[in-house]
């Protein structure tokens, strides 16, 4: 298998499940997390598509356009960050068996701590950030689409849910480097924002699409 072959972008789904379902690390949750996130872009872009060139829709025109181009940027950028966290969970990992004073685990731990918590806040920040866009969609797009809309909303708060995990996870291990207490205080505190705004706006979504889904959301 080539090294580009080995991303998840470019993996079969049924490839994709299988290496989830195996007995390795590596894919896990946060590939899992950034497949999902993948997924509610993905939607969120299929209902814009119904929607685009209809005349009731024609006001919201260049929001569509929009939220089309960022949708379909971050259905690209969750799958990056997924092999970013596994690349991330790896390195760590790597040093977990060496004692601590081991001169390799002392040089490379700090940077493994860091790129295991860059990948997963990231996909917090998307997933919170798509849950947003798909919520402008609600009332600007097409009502037949409406499932689909609030199960793209889902998905993204489930994402961000998902992702806030691997950050969790490495908090311990952030505030044990030096200067790493305040660090990890602030990464602690928007990660935990980002999820709980993405939840609320979640289930704002899902009301609003089995309301009908003709009227916005209010902000």
């Amino acid at each position: 298998m080539s090294e580009s072959d080995r991303h998840f972008a470019n993996r079969t789904l049924d490839e994709f499940t299988a290496d989830l379902a195996a007995k390795t690390s590596v894919p896990g949750g946060g590939a899992a997390a950034g497949s999902m996130l993948a997924h509610a872009a993905g939607l969120g872009g299929m209902v814009i598509a119904f929607s685009h060139g209809k005349k009731k829709f024609v006001d919201f025109e260049s929001d569509l356009a929009e939220a089309a181009g960022r949708l379909e940027r971050i259905r690209d950028e969750s799958l990056e960050l997924a092999d970013l966290d596994a690349q991330g969970f790896k390195a760590l990992a790597d040093l977990w068996p060496l004692a601590e004073d081991d001169p390799v685990r002392v040089q490379a731990w700090p940077a493994a701590v860091h790129g295991a918590l860059a990948a997963p806040h990231q996909l917090v920040l998307r997933a919170a950030e798509t849950v947003r866009i798909i919520e402008r969609l609600v009332g600007r797009s097409s009502t037949l689409l409406r499932s689909d809309l609030a199960i793209a909303g889902r998905l993204a708060g489930f994402a961000a849910e998902a992702a806030g995990w691997n950050v969790d996870m490495n908090l311990s291990s952030l505030r044990g480097l030096d200067d790493g207490a305040p660090l990890a205080i602030a990464m602690e505190t928007k990660t935990h924002e980002a999820i709980r705004a993405a939840i609320t706006g979640a289930a704002a979504i899902d009301a609003a699409c089995r309301a009908g889904g003709r009227a916005t959301i209010s902000s």
